[in-house]
């Protein structure tokens, strides 16, 4: 899991989709009282109607289908979700479903050898593939005149993969260059050292885009077997969002994936980790600055805490850069991250060529929420926070994301177009005792120079007492945000 996927920084260019029919509502969001309630999408008879209204769920054959049609434009995105996500791998298999699904670009039972490459370059659309700790995502951006030949080419390349050894061989050489590109870059790098840190022993310890000497190990025969066993319908969620219709995606479900085994496999969310013990790893690398991540558990995705642990991030994330990049020029980069997953968690971090000084100013900031006065007014950043949220999800891809999130983390689509009526409700008392009850048990992990830091230096986050260094926490004004 990256930085910048954690920070929920697309990294494509995505089709505009839904943006076309609700940019509209943005401007006048900072002052309705419900931003989503203006949101809407066009019928195929051009008409202007609410957004959940073309939102429906449905099942194919065993395959389990949310779809939300617009027809403002001709983007359509899919999203596949392969549930499960790491819970499916063992230490040795990590990284085979991005081998299974890499793999049919060389070939499969429709498009023998370079045809499958030849065929989808003719549709013009996008594939997405992104393993993650709950689910791998293998989906499609398009257009509806290319909906029904990007479809063909895209399941046949899930269901048939040839998987000779030749072809094979050629995937885990790129994966595996990907992996070394990856670790190249101390964000991603340090991204990764975290989780594998901080849940040691839990299936989000495991790297579901595999390690090196797991895709080296890995053969024609352990993917073959794993896509016997794995391709079922019962580990499907699919999702489709843009413009096709309900009877488009049943026919091609049904002339696809319906003839795949139904399964028996029954999504849940994962079990909670053990409870964390404060940590610091340090790790020397000679790069140019250096980077800290400190990872923390978070509440359930369906607690009442979820919400005010979510702005509580929010708020600290906006504190740090205020204090430890705009005030001081410490970092170039310094946030609090929100880890939306089964298991949710917070991390904070920072890159610094100073960490002696930007860390003791990450623990008074931390310091400081747990204790922030209760007259202090959120509106406006919770305000800020709403719109924000609908701006960055008005693309069909993330409509389709955060639909599959409603429907897997709550159980059910339709809280997504109620993600954020409790963080209106989020008071200066709900985010001091989620500080408090949340910003604790940090496990740390340091990539850089590591004679720049001592673990001693990560003792102040321990210390929950209102007092800190001189001219940090004293000198904020009362209520001061």
């Amino acid at each position: 899991m990256t930085y910048e996927r954690l920070n929920s920084i697309q990294k494509r260019c995505r089709p505009l989709g839904m943006a076309a029919a609700i940019a509209v509502c943005i401007a006048a969001c900072a002052s309705a009282p419900r931003p989503e309630s203006a949101m809407s999408v066009v019928t195929a008879q051009g008409r202007l109607v609410p957004l959940d209204s073309m939102t429906v769920s449905y099942d194919v054959a065993g395959v389990h289908v949310i779809q939300r049609s617009n027809f403002a434009n001709d983007a359509v995105a899919v999203n596949l979700y392969l549930l499960g996500g790491t819970r499916q791998l063992t230490t040795a298999t990590q990284g085979i479903e991005s081998l299974l699904l890499s793999d049919g670009a060389f070939g499969t039972a429709k498009y023998p050898g370079a045809q499958w490459r030849t065929a989808w370059g003719l549709t013009g659309s996008q594939l997405i593939l992104e393993p993650e700790m709950d689910w791998t995502l293998y989906g499609f951006r398009g257009i509806r005149q290319e909906f029904e030949s990007s479809w063909d080419a895209f399941a046949d390349r899930l269901m048939h993969p040839t998987l000779s050894s030749a072809d094979l061989s050629i995937v885990r050489a790129r994966l595996i260059a990907g992996i070394h590109v990856t670790d190249d870059n101390p964000d991603n790098h340090v991204m990764r050292l975290a989780d594998s840190v901080a849940f040691a022993g839990h299936p989000y310890g495991l790297e579901p885009s595999g390690t090196i000497s797991t895709i080296t190990a890995l053969d024609s025969a352990n993917v073959a077997q794993y896509a016997a066993n794995q391709l079922e319908k019962s580990r499907m969620l699919l999702v489709v969002v843009g413009n096709v219709t309900r009877e488009q995606v049943a026919s091609a479900v049904s002339r696809t994936l319906a003839s795949l085994p139904a399964g028996s496999y029954t999504w849940s969310l994962p079990a909670s980790p053990p409870p964390f013990t404060p940590s610091a790893t340090l790790v020397q690398r000679t790069i140019p600055t250096n980077y800290v991540v400190g990872e923390f558990r978070g509440p359930p995705p369906s607690s009442p805490d979820a919400a005010a642990f979510r702005v509580t991030l929010g708020l600290l994330s906006s504190r740090l850069n205020a204090t430890i990049r705009e005030q001081r020029a410490l970092s170039y980069s310094t946030s609090a991250i929100w880890i939306e997953r089964g298991t949710t968690s917070g991390a904070i971090y920072v890159s610094t060529g100073s960490p002696d000084a930007a860390i003791p100013l990450m623990a008074d900031e931390m310091r400081f929420l747990k204790y922030m006065p209760s007259y202090v007014d959120l509106h406006d950043f919770t305000d800020q926070f709403i719109v924000d949220y609908f701006a960055e999800n008005m693309t069909d891809e993330a409509q389709a994301d955060f639909l599959a999130r409603a429907q897997l983390y709550h159980g059910d689509y339709r809280a997504a177009s109620h993600a954020m009526d409790d963080v209106r409700q989020v008071s200066a008392d709900d985010l001091r005792k989620s500080a408090k009850k949340y910003f604790r048990d940090i496990r740390f992990v340091y990539l850089g120079d590591t004679t720049q830091v001592h673990r001693a230096d990560f003792a102040g986050f321990a210390d929950d007492s209102l007092q800190s260094r001189p001219g940090t926490l004293g000198s904020k004004r009362p209520g001061h945000l």
